[in-house]
């Protein structure tokens, strides 16, 4: 120990001695250890803590698989049967999103809302902070709830945080609920993007077949393994359910809850902190190459030392104790810089789950940070400590003053150099490959010009709006309000907006189509008002738009998408030929009078998928997406939405108010923020790697200062001496791009699956970014070979 403090007071003054060297490696350092911290951090929360329920290991998503949908959801009577045939789970739980208008109050309010079974949150193992759980009783048949639990936000935010809540009364869709219990503070369910006011328990329908509605949750039984559970709700799934004529019954598919939850951050997370790992190795032979410098520059020190009875383990502990402090200084810097980097990786990650698992500095973030900055310092101290304690003492103590170090290169040096050039251009080539997978979703067409076009949700309440008659008057009075404003070019409404994030669909029978029962109809359904089309900028292909004509007693008639019409039409003909959707039996048969461009719906990435629209007066909902296209700006927009809807219904609220392009924006959101971290990743490394060749060039010139002198004094030309420098540089470049390219080839193949558009081998990214390395590496090799080739012979004979 005593040893270990004089080395660790030595350090100290070293390093003080020389602050530019400890500055720049400090901070070198600490923006890649900080990166690391930030990244691990994100792993930590999101994949590696448990939930923070109850033995979180055991509960598991379930979904119901159907013949062309692998994650549908299930109905009631599926989940009914489960419960009862499955014994492979303790409790199963149906929920699902919904909302609610909540009127009785100054102003109509949309409260978010979850429909839930009684047995929800004994599932999750949550208990209320105040009052009682649901009952089974709570939801009885045919669905006429009268109870609430509520969140312990909404609590706060809209009830004043009263003691006395239980037992209060809110009117929720026209309805009174009992305020029955408030949940815990620091309850929230990670399902859902945003947080939930209330939970309403919901009847499960036994003769609900073929409504799938709701989302499954459920929770192992004690000693069951998932394999096992999976297997004896295959077995269940076979015996109960109501197919179709001529479908097969639905399977199952069983996941573990957190990994369902990580699905679409996984991929992403590690792939960023496999390259901030590139990026730390970089640094660690870049500090190494700056190490190996101070010691060759004290190698007469450390053999006057072991002249002197320094064993040679004393000597590796004292350059590994210098090396581990400056590391831990690094280290110390990098935390400050994880405040900022946090909120950077925070656009990454799903707001649903930073809600349970919020990503901050804790214990195990610090613990890690520590262990990281302990293991880069021996990482690239160990060499150049091995170096030094394991150097011949008596050549050296026959030398004096800076010949010590006339050694021009060191095989360590270049190696550590070919090293960092590879690593970058992995990295490189990486981040080009994401650049050009985020330009090519850029560039994708939706189907649809979201510029100039405002959005508002509207959820009209069912004992308000129970008749037809009174859907189409409130949407289409709006509708003609909005119409009547100055500037506004289009209003159109539809159940399901393009990048909403929701979707609903259903098999149909299409008239002289296959009769194989192996062949399966599948559409997405929309039910879209005159004017969608247009406010959208929704190109009509054949046939015609809906219009006024289009009413409830008119012929039934649909429109369908050009992918409709490739995939069940064989491209063909399509006008005149008519379908019957199958989501109810008293469906009619319906005529295509028209055919629309196709609209990318859930995501800019996945193709298109066969729609179907229904005019709205034949099939009125309640829940609808207002569209408006506007020569003005947004926000009057936006504020005549408001006025014209308090117009016809005072009582009615709107939410979800925003400009289009920002749905559009948000599905563009995580793919640009990993690309500008990426990115940001890479020009570190190049930096370094620039860095690198540039010190181990300059090195090498100083050192062969005398015999450059003895050349130009011979009569060496200038632009001799500097392409003996070049070549140096050039060999190094060389190796290093060409192990980095070979790295490349073989790295890029794990990233396909986050890539769009782009194919992992990309020739032109792959030679671009080699010659672009090599551009950035001649640079750094420019500079110090032109210092050498301008010295005066007369200058470099004296130098010793």
């Amino acid at each position: 120990m005593d040893s270990l403090l004089q080395d660790l007071r030595y350090a100290i003054r070293t390093l003080t001695r020389t602050p530019g060297f400890t500055l720049a490696a400090g901070l070198t350092l600490a923006l890649v250890i900080g990166a690391n911290a930030v990244l691990f951090s994100a792993i930590h929360a999101m994949l590696l803590r448990p939930l923070p329920f109850p033995l979180p290991e055991s509960l598991v998503r379930i979904w119901c698989v159907q013949e062309s949908v692998s994650h549908a959801s299930v109905a009631a009577p599926e989940l009914l049967g489960w419960r009862e045939h499955s014994k492979g789970f303790s409790q199963l739980a149906g929920f699902g999103r919904t909302s609610l208008n909540r009127t009785g109050t100054d102003e109509p309010e949309r409260v978010r809302a979850a429909r839930i079974t009684p047995n929800f949150f004994s599932v999750l193992g949550v208990q209320p902070a105040q009052g009682r759980d649901l009952r089974e009783e709570d939801a009885p048949p045919g669905g006429d709830t009268s109870v609430v639990l509520v969140s312990h936000g909404y609590w706060q935010r809209a009830l004043g945080g009263v003691p006395d809540v239980v037992g209060q009364t809110l009117v929720l869709n026209g309805r009174s609920h009992a305020v029955v219990g408030v949940l815990p503070e620091d309850f929230s369910f990670p399902e859902f993007a945003e947080d939930t006011d209330v939970w309403v328990p919901e009847w499960q329908d036994p003769q609900r077949h073929g409504n799938h509605y709701q989302s499954v949750l459920g929770r192992l039984a004690p000693g069951v393994s998932l394999e096992a559970a999976r297997a004896d709700l295959e077995r269940a799934a076979q015996g109960i359910g109501h197919p179709e004529p001529g479908q097969k019954r639905h399977t199952v598919r069983v996941t573990g809850w957190q990994d369902h939850l990580t699905t679409n951050t996984r991929d992403v997370l590690w792939m960023l902190w496999v390259a901030v790992g590139f990026v730390l190795l970089i640094a660690c032979a870049n500090v190494a190459n700056l190490m190996l410098v101070r010691t060759l520059s004290r190698q007469r020190d450390g053999a006057i030392r072991a002249a002197l009875g320094a064993s040679q383990g004393r000597r590796l502990q004292q350059s590994l104790v210098e090396s581990v402090l400056l590391s831990l200084f690094g280290g110390v810097l990098g935390l400050l810089l994880m405040l900022w980097g946090m909120e950077l990786v925070r656009t990454l990650l799903p707001a649903s789950m930073l809600r349970v698992a919020p990503l901050e500095l804790n214990g195990t973030v610090l613990g890690f940070s520590v262990l990281l900055s302990v293991g880069t310092g021996l990482l690239f101290g160990l060499a150049p400590a091995m170096h030094a304690s394991g150097m011949n003492v008596l050549p050296l103590l026959r030398q004096s003053g800076s010949a010590v170090g006339a050694r021009s290169g060191h095989p360590l040096r270049s190696a550590l150099v070919m090293v960092q050039l590879a690593l970058a251009l992995v990295l490189m080539v990486g981040t080009g490959l994401i650049v050009r997978s985020l330009q090519n979703i850029q560039a994708v067409d939706p189907g649809f010009d979201a510029e100039g076009v405002v959005a508002a949700q509207l959820t009209l309440a069912p004992d308000a709006y129970q008749e037809d008659a009174r859907k189409r008057a409130f949407f289409e009075g709006v509708a003609e309000r909005l119409m009547a404003r100055p500037g506004v070019e289009a209003v159109g409404f539809i159940n399901d907006a393009p990048l909403g994030g929701s979707g609903s669909g259903g098999d149909f029978f299409l008239e002289g189509g296959s009769a194989s029962p192996s062949e399966r109809y599948y559409t997405e359904y929309r039910v879209a008002s005159p004017g969608y089309f247009s406010a959208m900028r929704i190109g009509v292909r054949q046939g015609r738009d809906f219009g006024p004509q289009d009413t409830e007693k008119s012929a039934p008639i649909i429109i369908v998408n050009e992918a409709f019409v490739r995939k069940f039409l064989g491209g063909g003909e399509a006008l005149g030929r008519r379908v019957q959707l199958r989501w109810s039996e008293e469906q009619p048969f319906r005529e295509i009078v028209g055919v629309v461009e196709d609209v990318r719906h859930q995501t800019l990435t996945e193709p298109a998928e066969p729609e179907s629209y229904v005019p709205f007066a034949q099939f009125p909902l309640r829940a609808m997406t207002m569209l408006v296209r506007t020569q003005g700006p947004s926000a009057s927009a936006l504020a005549a939405l408001r006025e014209e809807v308090k117009a016809v219904d005072a009582e009615q609220p709107i939410y979800d108010l925003l400009p289009f392009t920002e749905r559009v924006e948000k599905i563009l959101l995580r793919p640009r923020a990993t690309t500008r971290l990426l990115a940001a990743f890479a020009v570190l490394a190049v930096l370094l790697a620039g860095v690198g060749v540039y010190g181990v060039l300059a090195y090498s010139v100083s050192q062969r200062t005398r015999e450059l002198g003895i050349r130009m004094a011979l009569g060496a030309h200038p632009q001799q001496v500097l392409g003996l420098v070049l070549g140096q540089g050039l060999r190094l470049t060389a190796a290093g791009v060409g192990v980095g390219l070979i790295a490349a080839f073989g790295c890029t193949r794990l990233m396909a699956a986050t890539l769009y558009g782009v194919e992992p081998f990309a020739p032109d990214i792959f030679l671009g970014v080699a010659v672009a390395l090599s551009v950035i590496s001649l640079v750094a090799c420019w500079l110090p070979a032109l210092r050498a080739s301008r010295v005066p012979p007369s200058v470099s004979l004296r130098a010793e």
